[in-house]
Parts: C-alpha cells; structure tokens; sequence
C-alpha cells in the first residue's frame, strides 16, 4: 500500500491544505521541496505575513503591549524590562527589528501595532492562492491581495466607529451637559468608562494590526524619502526638514533632563524618597518628568543615535521644536577647535577631534545638565520660603494680623538675603542647615495652629478661624511642599554631590558615553550596530 504524502497528495486536496495554513507554515512548506515550491510560488507578501506572524511568538518578537483607547495607557510601560526584546517586522527591509527602530506611529496605532492574543489577526491564516502561470500569477496574486483588503476594511467600517465611540466617549456627552458633566458624573463615570473599555476591547480583536504590513522603520521611511517630501513632517515639529531628521521615540519617565541623557550613571534614588512636583498654583502630585525620547541619524556615521549623544543645550531636551531649532542653528565655538557648525554623535566627535576635545565637551554637557537639575530643586526647596516670608511679613498676609509675633523665629534674619529668594544662585550647606531648623520651627507653629492656639491680642481685622486661615495657607501647591520638604532639601544636597564628582571624575564619565549601549542590550546605541533581526 503506498504512502500518501503532501509530495504525491492529488493536486486538489493540496490546494485544500494549503488554503488552510498559517504564514509561517506556508514558508515553511515552500522550502522542503522542489515540488511544494513550485505549487506554493511564495511572493513578498507571503515572507512579510510570515515575519508578521512571528514577531507575535514572544520567542521571536518579545512582548504584544496593549493600549487603552481612550488614555493610550501601555501595558507593560514603556522602559520596562518587558519591552527590551520587543522586536517588530518591517514591511520594507523585511526584518524583524527592535522596537527603537520604529517611531512611536508605526508601533502604536491601532492599525499598526501589535494584535492582541485571540484576535482576528493573531489567528490570521495564510493569504495564498494557486495561479498556474508564473509571471501572470504573481501580478494576478498582488491584485488579487489588494481586493481582498479593500473589502475586508470596507467589512469592518461599522467595528470601526463603535470601537472610536468607545474611545472617545465625551463627544457623545456634548448634547447632554458636556464634557464637564461625563468627567464628575462619580459613579455614573466609573461605570460608563467599565463599559466602553470592554466594548472597545471586543472590537479590538478584530481591528487591531490589519495594516501591519504598512509598518516602516525609520530607515526604510529615510530612504525612501518620506521626510524630504514632507516638509512640515510632525517628526520635526513642523519645521523644514534637517539633514538629520528627529524622529520621535518612546515616552519613558525620568526625575530630571540628567537622568534623561545619562541614565543610570548614578544610582536612581527610590521613588519614595523623591519629592513630588509643583508648579505655580497648581497641585501636580507627579514626581517624575514624563519626557519623550528623540532619535537623530548622524550624517557621520549614517546610524540612528538617541539625542543625547549629540549634546545639545539643555533646553533643546524638553519640547521637539527647542531639538529641531537647536540641530539647524548648531554653532558650537571652541578655544582650540575654533567655531564648529556640524552636529555630530559622541562617537563621530571623537574620531574627527580627538579626545581631549571630546572630553572637555562632554564634561561641559553633562555639567549644565546637572546644574539644570540643581535650579529645579533648588526651585523646590525655596518656593514654599518665599510664600512663608510674605505671609509673616507683608501687612495683607495671612499669618501678620495674628501671629507676627511667632513668625520672628522662622522669617526673622533669614539666611538668604534679597527680595527674591528664587534669584539665588546656589545653596550652601549653612543655608540648607539654618532653613532646616526654621522648617522644624514652622512645624511646631504649624501643629499649635491646629491645636486651635490663639493669640491673646486680638485682631479686628481679620475674624477668620484657625481652620480657615490654614485652609488658605495649606493650598494645593503649598500643602505638597510643606509635606515633601525634607525630600526636596535631600535631593539638593545629592545634586551637589554628585556636580562635585563629575568634576573630579571625568575620565568615568567619558568612560560611561562610549560603553557599548547605555540604555539597554549591548547592541550599542539603542541596537543599531549589532544586527539581531530574522529575516
């Protein structure tokens, strides 16, 4: 009796099999024989619905994150451990790469990102049919592609618009009270959002990822030239387009612009220990600065690096157009290398002028970091003083009417001198001392105020409580610096410390920028110079 195998199954039933295989077992199939192969005729677009398949099996493309609709909220965060075996296929180089290779458009939009387990997509079969003739067979097959996603997505436009209401729940609100009504309705608000994630989680299985093999990474859009015909790319802030175009990366947390260039030079300090931040009248309970990451191509050596090593002023960190501005009016003058117009990587500068001139620029760079850092805790530490100042002093303020009197031992003499306390350069260690000790008197004035204490002379001109004296006081802003303050007074003094060793540890700090890849596997500079990618 002969054994029937795919190599003499009759024609038509092989056809029926291979109808129904995933893309990576059509591949697989089509590299086992002469005669499989010649069936099957794999085209571009089978081998990019095979890698599509496998960066969706953790063993090849790490992890699928989810994305909330309607807060973009990721799971698991972006620059957790989780994500640095995140890799993505491209659709034009053919690779599965890392996921610093793409900006934050070809990874995250519904149509582009990652499906999630037990979607349509997930468990999409192979899209293959048999055509005799090869030549013909190969345009009739394109084509024949192309029908079937223009009537897929014409399928799904209904899924579409209910999963975008589920989304963007408010603009149903618009009728009914608005905005303001849907954000405090209380309960009513918890239930509704319950319910519109789980819709939106039900149409996502069907939605998610249809145009993954859209998906580019940032060379293949490079050099095809999708930012030189786009001269108002958002990439670049709508600014012309720079020789090097700033391409937006992940969105990571850091306490400050120090951390952001040089990460884990030092040890981060726990969260816990860290105070939080403020601003002007306004109560931000946060204590981490959420930054977005920007990634340039370096006309020296033509590889993609993080912005960092480009060392730019501090500014130039914050918002894309301070980067973009900053990359196309580069002018950097030198005592011994004259006026230098051409930005380049730490790597590039290294080679083109030598160490002694990468050391002294990198030292510079990472100084004005760090004293960047000191001013916005130093911010912390003395905006709450100022308030206190006017309050005990100004004739109008709320602690002059009553207690004047206890305010001699905290504002009286104080140790920094000056109208405008925040104009202070620095802070020394006496000062940080003495304004410790006024704290701790503040404290205990603090405690004797709500312990319901009350001059025995009385004002007339104010008639107000003790409650509601220090419900004035105790603002939003003013209640987070009262609480945190040992936290913004630690963080000052470990600010100082460490400007003293980057000046006395130059070498460890240049040491630091060329090692292989701060920022995770040693694939140095966020991966792109080691190839780890299955084509």
């Amino acid at each position: 009796m002969s054994v029937i195998s795919l190599h003499n199954v009759p024609l038509d039933i092989l056809l029926i099999i291979l109808e129904n295989v995933d893309p990576i077992s059509l591949i697989n199939l089509a590299q086992t024989c002469h005669v499989l192969r010649v069936t099957i005729r794999p085209t571009r677009a089978n081998f990019l619905q095979r890698l599509l398949a496998l960066e969706l099996i953790p063993e090849y493309g790490g992890i699928a994150p989810l994305l909330r609709g309607r807060d973009s909220h990721i799971s698991p965060p972006m620059g957790s451990k989780d994500w640095q075996s995140n890799k993505y296929a491209c659709g034009g180089c053919l690779k599965l790469l890392p996921h610093t290779r793409f900006d934050n458009h070809n990874i995250l939009r519904l149509d582009l990102r990652k499906p999630p387990p037990g979607s349509r997509e997930a468990n999409r079969l192979a899209e293959w049919w048999y055509l005799d003739r090869w030549d013909d067979g190969v345009r009739a097959r394109i084509f024949q592609h192309r029908i079937h996603i223009r009537a897929r997505d014409e399928s799904l436009a209904d899924v579409r618009k209910r999963y975008h209401e589920a989304t963007h729940p408010w603009e149903s609100m618009r009728h009914a009270g608005g905005i303001n009504q849907f954000l405090w309705a209380g309960n009513v608000e918890a239930e509704v959002l319950t319910t519109n994630d789980q819709i939106a989680s039900d149409h996502e299985l069907l939605i998610c990822g249809l145009r993954r093999h859209n998906r580019r990474c940032i060379e293949c859009i490079f050099l095809r030239g999708d930012w030189h015909r786009n001269k108002n790319s958002i990439n670049n802030g709508g600014r012309a387009i720079l020789p090097s175009p700033v391409v937006t990366g992940r969105k990571l947390d850091f306490y400050n612009l120090f951390d952001r260039c040089f990460p884990n030079l030092f040890r981060p300090a726990p969260h816990a220990k860290m105070g939080r931040r403020f601003y002007y009248y306004g109560a931000h309970d946060n204590k981490t600065y959420h930054l977005t990451m920007r990634i340039i191509r370096c006309g020296g050596c033509a590889k993609w690096r993080e912005a960092s090593q480009f060392r730019l002023p501090v500014d130039a960190y914050e918002e894309v157009h301070f980067l973009t501005d900053a990359m196309s009016k580069y002018c950097v003058q030198d005592a011994e290398l004259g006026e230098l117009r051409e930005p380049s990587c730490n790597r590039c500068f290294l080679r083109e002028h030598g160490m002694a001139a990468f050391r002294r620029h990198l030292v510079a760079f990472a100084r004005s970091l760090m004293v960047d850092a000191l001013k916005r805790a130093q911010y912390q530490v003395l905006f709450g003083w100022d308030k206190l100042c006017d309050d005990f002093r100004l004739p109008f303020g709320d602690f002059a009417n009553y207690w004047a009197e206890y305010g001699k031992s905290i504002v009286s003499d104080f140790p920094i001198q000056g109208e405008d306390l925040l104009a202070e350069p620095f802070l020394t260690t006496h000062q940080l001392d003495e304004l410790s000790r006024r704290y701790t008197r503040f404290t205990s004035f603090v405690e004797h105020m709500y312990q319901g204490l009350r001059p025995v002379r009385q004002a007339i001109s104010d008639i107000r409580s003790n409650e509601e004296i220090m419900g004035s006081t105790m603002d939003s802003w003013f209640r987070v610096w009262y609480d945190d303050y040992h936290s913004y007074e630690q963080t000052y003094r470990t600010l100082q410390d460490r400007l003293k060793w980057i000046e006395q540890h130059e070498l460890e700090v240049v040491s630091y920028a060329l090692e292989a890849d701060p920022w995770g596997p040693e694939s140095c500079e966020l991966g792109w110079e080691v190839e780890e990618e299955e084509s």
